[in-house]
């Protein structure tokens, strides 16, 4: 009973690290959602390589939120697998974003697969790879490569259309 009921407040903890990390995003507080990272957290996000460090992961961050002037990100289907001090965890985030070049809003669904690990008694998030799956609009400035179908339809035809 007690394995159990620490494994449901370790999940609660992951959960709770992501909503916190998106709340520091949406504050434009790249160094408090850095704080977030393991130090050696290894990541990929929206830049097409991969990169690792919590302070560079900081900096790549900012350099991502100076493009707007309001973000909201809301998570969704948070699937979270703990053992002992690692695990996964994936969900899928809407985020809306207010772009600084022009003011104009961008609609990005996203599906994020992280690995996390407690470290000094708290969850951290180890790797954080986000994938887009759909914008509006697309952005140029961002390749086709980025985004990806769910996994369990990569290898499905469309339903024809009626």
């Amino acid at each position: 009973m007690a394995d159990a009921l620490q494994a449901l407040l370790d999940e609660r903890a992951v959960e709770q690290l992501f909503h916190s990390y998106f709340e520091r995003v949406d504050a434009n507080d790249p160094d408090g959602a850095a704080a977030h990272m393991t130090s050696d957290v290894a990541f990929e996000v929206m830049i097409g390589e991969r990169r690792e460090g919590r302070d560079r992961f900081g900096r790549a961050l900012g350099r991502v939120l100076d493009g707007y002037t309001a973000t909201s990100h809301h998570v969704t289907n948070l699937l979270v697998d703990l053992d002992g001090d690692e695990g996964t965890a994936s969900m899928y985030v809407y985020a809306f974003h207010r772009m600084a070049s022009t003011g104009e809003p961008w609609h990005l669904w996203a599906r994020i697969h992280d690995r996390v690990r407690r470290e000094d008694g708290q969850w951290r998030i180890s790797e954080h790879l986000v994938h887009g799956m759909d914008a509006v609009p697309m952005r140029p400035d961002l390749p086709r490569s980025w985004y990806e179908a769910h996994r369990g339809r990569l290898d499905r035809e469309p339903a024809p259309r009626a």
